[in-house]
């Protein structure tokens, strides 16, 4: 359930392995070879199974992917793991390059063929290189012809969602989303996301662990009815009981004779459908209609029950969370207390509620210098004993049944530097802004994210990630469509939950960064003359705000008048959930600036 600290994955294997793959290049004729992080589902999480990328260089990072020439190897990051890279490569071996500012396009020569498994990249991907001039060819997967040791799939149960925590029947939804097919005159759409099929039928599963979802594929036809492809080992009696007649199930090697039979026009998702698919339906004379997943904007938009079980979740987890900042507020350096020990105690209070099913993601752990790695993982290699008079760093989340939660706070251990001081209070005011923020229907992540930025530009500084992510409910830490970033294209509705981090990263010295969860509601209160539908954010995450890393004088009236709000919204929701020796904590943690 909890965090592995082992080292999976070393730069020493990285020239080997560099080797043989270069050796089964020249057997097939190929100049090149692609080995995205992805599998064929496109998630953000990969099961042991589908860690190409990481078993072949040693990067683990949640986003990029390596390209490999007959006389170079380039790993590509975005900002995000530009310090992590170069800890996890060998850097003689391969080169990082930075991602989007080079493209892959660009980096590989217009000459020569490139080899890549269709089922792990998507024809939005494979349009982009076609386009680019660069010759592709698709091919049975060469890494995993030298993996020898490669790990078998996991073969955990699907499960049944309850209702109560779905607050919609899956007989319903998959009604829903029929009916749009027939409206846009689609015969049927390839579901290729877990975490879509989830949402869709109402299960869960822990085949990729820290998201709860069982991996498959699935048809749903715009008559109602859903043919589920999954190993039948992975199937018991209650869930065939729950999906009822509307929902077939197949064995997993049928999928690609199922979708040869399909008649068009058949809707496939460009962003994550496989490449595969397409091609496999083309060569039949299948009509395609490249279009959104219809499963993906009623997901990202919480039903009441959802929203309802997101704000429990959260209190229980606020609750959790602020036993262990009272215990990080005790920790003496000089007992050799490490990023490891700290990770631990976390996730010991939040098993302490006895409602936790897992973590969300590999707690992000950074003493001092490490809390500028923007998505540092302690290992047992990296593990550091945090120190006097410095910041630490602690982004984590969990799963429970009734909601997902992602919270980061910036913490001191003694007297921090005054400039960490001087930058965590930079990045409250932009978090503070986004709170805040009311803004009209239709606005999108792209036309706010410069408000979180603001306070930082004006001194020249900036951070390398976005501002917020989508979250699901019990479902995937990071969920789309919604998104508050230079890039994000969805317009918000209400419902949707997103997190709310700018931050700060000096290389070498500290992280900062501080997250709540926040869902998009109607605003009231707001008479415009022109009536205009504006929508505004409620705050889900529930714990104090350290001020120690806060300078006031940097703050507006307005800002403090926020931050006192929010702290009194802590302490009237915590203060009769933590055990009694935090509670004198709490309430000093919540006092008025």
């Amino acid at each position: 359930m909890f965090q592995n600290f082992d080292s999976a994955t070393s730069p020493k294997t990285g020239a080997a392995r560099l080797k043989n793959l270069r050796a089964e290049l020249a057997k097939e004729g190929l100049d090149g070879f692609l080995i995205p992080r992805a599998d064929a589902h496109q998630g953000e999480y990969v099961v042991a199974r589908d860690m190409r990328l990481a078993w072949l260089t040693g990067f683990t990072g949640s986003a990029g992917f390596c390209a490999v020439l007959k006389d170079k190897a380039g790993v590509f990051i975005d900002g995000r793991y530009t310090l992590q890279v170069r800890d996890q490569v060998d850097l003689d071996c391969f080169t990082p390059v930075a991602w989007p500012d080079t493209r892959l396009e660009n980096w590989l020569p217009k000459s020569g063929k490139i080899g890549f498994d269709p089922w792990l990249h998507t024809r939005a991907e494979i349009e982009k290189l076609d386009n680019a001039g660069i010759e592709l060819v698709a091919t049975d997967n060469l890494i995993d012809r030298i993996w020898h040791d490669q790990p078998m799939p996991p073969m955990d149960k699907m499960l049944p969602h309850p209702l109560e925590y779905a607050g919609q029947k899956h007989a319903e939804k998959i009604a829903d989303a029929a009916q749009e097919l027939k409206r846009a005159g689609h015969s049927a759409f390839v579901l290729t996301q877990p975490d879509s099929i989830a949402w869709l039928l109402n299960t869960r599963g822990t085949d990729l662990g820290q998201t709860p979802v069982a991996l498959a594929f699935a048809i749903l036809y715009a008559t109602g009815k859903v043919a589920l492809f999954i190993d039948e080992c992975k199937c018991d009696l209650a869930l065939i009981q729950h999906f009822g007649d509307q929902v077939t199930l197949y064995a997993p090697e049928t999928f690609t004779s199922q979708l040869s039979a399909l008649n068009g026009p058949v809707r496939l998702d460009k962003a994550s459908a496989p490449e595969k698919i397409a091609r496999l339906l083309e060569t039949q004379g299948t009509d395609i209609v490249f279009a959104d997943d219809p499963t993906t904007l009623p997901k990202a938009c919480k039903n009441q029950t959802e929203l309802d079980g997101a704000t429990q979740a959260h209190i229980r987890d606020g609750a959790a969370v602020c036993e262990f900042l009272a215990w990080v507020d005790q920790i003496n350096p000089a007992t050799g207390i490490t990023e490891i020990d700290i990770v631990k105690m976390l996730e010991a209070k939040r098993a302490a509620t006895g409602k936790l099913k897992n973590i969300a993601f590999d707690t992000i752990c950074g003493s001092g210098p490490n809390g500028a790695i923007v998505h540092y993982r302690v290992n047992s290699q990296s593990n550091r004993t945090v120190q006097f008079n410095e910041v630490l760093l602690v982004d984590s989340g969990a799963q429970y049944l009734d909601g997902t939660t992602d919270i980061t706070r910036t913490l001191a251990i003694g007297a921090p530097p005054p400039k960490a001081v001087h930058h965590a209070t930079l990045v409250l005011k932009g978090m503070i802004a986004i709170s805040r923020l009311c803004f009209p229907k239709g606005l999108t992540g792209k036309d706010i994210d410069a408000i979180a930025r603001t306070a930082l530009w004006a001194e020249g500084l900036d951070f390398d990630h976005g501002t917020g992510h989508g979250v699901g409910s019990y479902l995937s830490v990071h969920e789309g469509p919604q998104r508050i970033s230079r890039l994000a294209t969805a317009a918000f509705k209400p419902g949707m939950i997103v997190s709310n981090e700018p931050g700060y990263y000096k290389e070498g010295a500290y992280g900062i960064r501080i997250e709540n969860l926040i869902y998009v509601k109607q605003a009231d209160g707001i008479d415009g003359s022109d009536n205009r539908e504006m929508l505004c954010f409620e705050t889900l995450t529930l714990a104090p705000i350290s001020k120690v890393m806060i300078d006031q004088s940097l703050l507006t009236a307005d800002e403090v008048i926020w931050l006192n709000a929010y702290h009194q919204q802590v302490w009237d929701s915590l203060h009769d959930k933590v055990s009694a020796p935090i509670k004198d904590w709490l309430k000093t943690a919540c006092a008025s600036l």
